[in-house]
């Protein structure tokens, strides 16, 4: 654990505008080469230094994106925002444990009082009675109670460049590897162009 607080204290240090990798992060892209599973502490290092993970990226666009908003020897919270029609955007506060220094596992954490929805034609919020009736949709096709997927994670490498890391993140259903279920997630450090990321359907 104390190593665990230590990495965080580093990153901590690093935090402010920059067009750079933070040095927590950098160490990691110095030291882990493609196929090396991250354990817990570096994956809490890139959770607080990325500025958004892109999932499945497809040019300017994520299927799903997360904003980690904290993270600790016990897990993690994050924003994740996603499509959620054709018209709808949602966004939504959720948190996730870690688990045998390799897990980060979803908690039945209940988040649909923290969805918020903004229309994809014109980028206005939806509000009052028309966001409570999504909120009651995604609700009633969600399932809160007994959550039991977990990830880990595999460096893939990054680029300079476009200053991202990418990961393969892997899903297990009980214990058991669901490989059709696998993402590759570009975790973006420049501020500019991961406030830019658009979601596809």
């Amino acid at each position: 654990m104390r190593r665990f607080i230590a990495i965080l204290a580093v990153l901590g240090a690093g935090i402010g505008p920059a067009l750079a990798y933070d040095a927590a992060s950098q160490a990691i892209i110095d030291r882990f080469k493609p196929g090396k599973r991250l354990p817990l502490a570096e994956l809490a290092t890139l959770m607080l230094g990325a500025e958004r993970w892109c999932y499945n990226q497809q040019d300017g666009e994520c299927a799903w994106s997360d904003i980690y908003l904290w993270a600790d020897e016990s897990g993690a919270g994050y924003e994740l925002s996603n499509p959620w029609s054709e018209a709808v955007d949602i966004s939504l506060v959720d948190r996730g444990v870690f688990r045998d220094d390799r897990y980060f596992c979803e908690a039945g954490f209940d988040w649909i009082a923290s969805v918020r929805a903004y229309s994809r034609e014109d980028g206005l919020a939806i509000e009052g009675r028309d966001l409570h009736r999504l909120r009651e949709d995604i609700a009633a096709m969600m399932q809160i109670e007994g959550a039991n997927d977990c990830f880990d994670y595999l460096y893939s490498g990054h680029d300079a460049e476009a200053q991202t890391i990418t990961l393969l993140q892997r899903q297990f259903v009980d214990g058991v590897h669901q490989a059709t279920e696998d993402a590759q997630v570009t975790l973006h450090f420049d501020k500019h162009t991961a406030d830019n990321l658009g979601w596809y359907q």
